[in-house]
């Protein structure tokens, strides 16, 4: 019996060894994350334009965030992560335009989550690798539009008052909604050096989300569906960190 129980042991052991060299190297990293997403804005364009302001770019918006993750060794190609992203673009009209001699006008577009990572990586070479998977997160799109006076150019401290508000008239509206996101997504891996990993992603924004709000109190309701954050995102990650091969 001990006999068998030494051979036991002594398989075990062995196909475990053998088996933990196919496992995915571990690795814990992160740094700065820049994107360009290009969600839908038709709708969002057709309401700004009925009060006089440019249209957002229909090319897409720049982004920033960050993110880090790890490598699992437990289950192979498995890898964790976090990221947090946003964008916003800014329009306005009347600082230069004839047609708004005494009025500025702006609408502010943004967007920001944050969320958790999940991806299977798999190694093409000793330099580059691909993955599959996706990120779950939460976030909140924004839409400012703002109206004030020109004569506010002119720094007057002691004209700040309830005596003066109508000459110097300030309009302001911040909409806001929260966001449930979920976005599938595909990468390409490049380690660059032995503590720097470049990582290309391409997904699309799938978003599920409340009703709007004005100030984040009132709700407000008849704002196009068009308006969201749904859509094509491509980001390059810059990751620094420990990776043992």
């Amino acid at each position: 019996m001990k006999k068998y129980f030494l051979v036991f042991v002594f398989l075990f052991f062995t196909s475990f060894s053998s088996y933990s060299q196919d496992f995915a190297k571990f690795s814990i990293a992160g740094g700065p994350i820049f994107g360009w997403y290009v969600p839908s804005v038709s709708d969002l364009n057709s309401e700004i334009t009925k009060i006089g302001l440019p249209e957002f770019s229909k090319s897409g918006f720049f982004a920033v965030g960050g993110g880090g993750f790890i490598d699992v060794p437990i289950v192979k190609g498995l890898r964790i992560g976090g990221v947090g992203v946003g964008f916003s673009q800014l329009q306005n009209a009347g600082l230069e335009s004839a047609g708004f001699q005494n009025v500025v006008k702006t609408a502010k577009f943004s967007y920001k989550m944050g969320g958790l990572s999940v991806e299977y990586v798999h190694k093409i070479s000793s330099s580059f690798d691909y993955s599959l998977g996706g990120i779950i997160g939460i976030g909140s799109i924004d839409l400012s539009i703002s109206q004030f006076s020109k004569d506010l150019q002119n720094w007057n401290i002691g004209g700040i008052g309830p005596d003066t508000l109508r000459s110097n008239s300030y309009n302001s509206f911040d909409y806001s909604k929260t966001l449930y996101t979920v976005q599938p997504q595909v990468g390409i891996g490049y380690q660059m050096t032995s503590f720097l990993y470049l990582k290309l992603n391409a997904g699309y924004v799938f978003t599920v989300s409340g009703n709007w709000k004005l100030n984040d109190v009132l709700e407000v309701s008849n704002i196009p569906s068009g308006i969201k954050a749904d859509g094509l995102n491509v980001n390059l990650g810059f990751n620094v960190g420990l990776f043992v091969k």
